[in-house]
């Protein structure tokens, strides 16, 4: 029997691309905490989302200007990573919210838009989750709820057609508006599952800012 060999090989992925982060754990007290302090003055945002969750609440004016920086700054490493041209685009954050999802509800499958620009990213980070996302129906061995799920409807042998991640408290994941996502439901718990998403607009410069921009460097 011939003897195997390792053979060299380049692999080239074409498709959407999800970029996960951990954000610093002061920052997700501080923004659970704004929110546990403001949230009864908050303006419900249900009626521009896509989720069966009670509670959908908009919260771009209880972040402070360094939160909104650093939120920021995570666009558009994710531009950074993902261009081959990322001076050629500007990063322009739109709408936040945060979700507050209890036992039995859920976000069905959806994506993304914005008023003004078709191109963006959009994010989920966790800031808090139960213990326990309750019992799973069947098939405890391949868990779902509470778990967010990306789809990105290639159902090929050779293609990834799901992601599905059990999001833990910090992890900040960044994605195309485009990209389909939802979170299943979970049961038996009076825990919460409480995320923050942040929509960011991705806006092409013109030639003079790009020309100007790349004299400053």
């Amino acid at each position: 029997m011939a003897k195997e060999t390792k053979k060299p090989y380049n692999l080239f992925t074409l498709g959407t691309s999800i970029v996960k982060f951990n954000l610093p754990m002061e920052l997700i007290d501080d923004i659970n905490k704004a929110y546990d302090e403001n949230s009864e003055d908050l303006k419900p945002h249900n009626d521009q989302l896509a989720g069966k969750i009670q509670e959908e609440k908009k919260i771009n004016k209880i972040l402070t200007s360094d939160m909104q920086d650093t939120f920021l700054e995570y666009f558009k490493e994710y531009v950074k990573i993902k261009m081959t041209q990322p001076l050629k685009w500007n990063c322009i954050l739109d709408q936040a919210w945060i979700n507050e999802m209890k036992s039995g509800e859920y976000n069905p499958i959806h994506y993304h838009t914005s008023k003004n620009s078709q191109v963006g990213l959009s994010s989920v980070l966790m800031l808090k989750r139960p213990d326990w996302y309750g019992i799973e129906a069947s098939k405890e061995e391949a868990p779902a709820n509470g778990w967010l799920e990306f789809t990105g409807g290639d159902q090929s042998v050779f293609s990834t057609s799901q992601v599905r991640v059990d999001a833990q408290v910090g992890e900040f994941y960044i994605f195309p508006y485009t990209l389909l996502h939802g979170v299943y439901p979970f049961n038996s718990t009076d825990q919460v599952r409480r995320t923050l998403s942040f929509n960011c607009d991705i806006i092409q410069k013109s030639p003079q800012e790009v020309t100007q921009e790349i004299f400053q460097l």
